[in-house]
């Protein structure tokens, strides 16, 4: 029994220390890959530059921050976002088209709604066109008076 005992001793303290640790561990994005479906290149905090609504300024806080790990978003002030939520990104354009996703408000002012979306990176800048009345996805990058389209440039922080 003895004989026995010794080597499955030796077997389960190397399982059970890793069932601790990764029950332990938290996400650190540069050891754990992003979870499928998501834009790589999107990932970390983007500080507002312009924000358009139906043609028109749309004044956010300065220094108004969204910050992306993975499919989820934050966005609020710096260091106290206040919505938070997920992105579900498509992936499957066409040459030529824009990339889509939907933002999906999961708490704050925007919870249970969503967002169809198109974006896209120029250099440092990250552009969103957000539908706000949750029902067509826009088509370019303009927010046109009467519309309500929010359009917001982003610069990587």
């Amino acid at each position: 029994m003895k004989k026995l005992l010794l080597p499955l001793l030796a077997l389960a303290l190397p399982l059970a220390t890793a069932a601790h640790l990764t029950a332990c561990a938290t996400y650190d994005e540069r050891l754990i890959p992003p979870p499928p479906n998501t834009d790589t290149e999107l990932q970390g905090t983007w500080v507002v530059k312009v924000a358009e609504l139906g043609g028109k300024q749309f004044p956010l806080l300065k220094g108004y921050e969204l910050v992306i790990r993975g499919t989820r978003y934050d966005v609020g002030p710096p260091g106290k976002p206040n919505d938070h939520g997920k992105l579900v990104f498509f992936g499957d354009e066409l040459a030529g088209q824009p990339r889509r996703m939907d933002a999906i408000g999961e708490d704050g002012p925007n919870q249970g709604k969503r967002y169809p979306s198109i974006y896209r990176l120029q250099g440092r800048d990250l552009e969103i066109c957000y539908d706000l009345t949750q029902k067509d996805r826009p088509t370019d990058f303009a927010s046109r008076e009467g519309t309500m389209v929010l359009r917001v440039v982003y610069a990587r922080k």
